[in-house]
């Protein structure tokens, strides 16, 4: 088991955290009837007849995932953490990554691009001319606007709500606005 996690970080870090979703939902993997390389082996235990063997089986596999986990090679992420992750990728163009959710919502309904709209706070903002702002959320994304905000300007402490547009781009609407201006995830 533990040559099997022994891989690349790039490679790795997309199979682990697929490994460990089974608690998240059903992504794409669990859809198609197969499973994760990290966590297939302990699932086969279920397959072992004699029941001596079974737990066996289930006590091996369980301490190579628990030496896993101890040695940083896996992430176990529930459903909240997934919800948690997928709101602070909000505005990044990424593709659909299955562990989290593959372009499913948190309903388990298929909704293209991931989330449609995120309700947030603004930590800081800061003005870039010609009516243009950059502002800050209180998990750390960045945005700006592309175009000028004429009324309801963002302040720190009130919400903005930001909405996908079509062809991958994003709307904002501050608080006591209820205008819509362009804005753009810049980190």
């Amino acid at each position: 088991m533990m040559a099997r996690l022994n891989m690349s970080k790039a490679s790795g870090i997309a199979v682990l955290f697929a490994a460990c979703l089974s608690a998240a939902g059903d992504p794409a993997w669990a859809q198609a009837g197969a499973r994760p390389t990290a966590i297939r082996p302990l699932l086969d235990c279920r397959k072992v007849a004699v029941p001596e063997d079974r737990l066996a089986c289930f006590d091996r596999e369980s301490a190579s995932l628990e030496a896993a986990d101890a040695a940083n090679e896996i992430a176990v992420l529930d459903k909240e953490d997934v919800r948690k992750t997928r709101r602070s990728l909000f505005g990044l163009a990424l593709p659909p990554l299955p562990f989290l959710g593959g372009g499913k919502s948190d309903e388990g309904e298929p909704d293209g691009e991931g989330e449609a709209q995120l309700t947030a706070t603004i930590a800081s903002t800061k003005s870039l001319g010609y009516g243009k702002w950059a502002f800050a959320l209180e998990d750390g994304a960045q945005w700006v606007t592309t175009e000028a905000v004429v009324y309801g300007q963002p302040t720190k402490g009130k919400s903005v709500v930001l909405k996908r547009a079509a062809l991958g781009g994003y709307f904002a609407v501050f608080e006591g606005s209820g205008r819509t201006v362009r804005a753009k995830r810049v980190n």
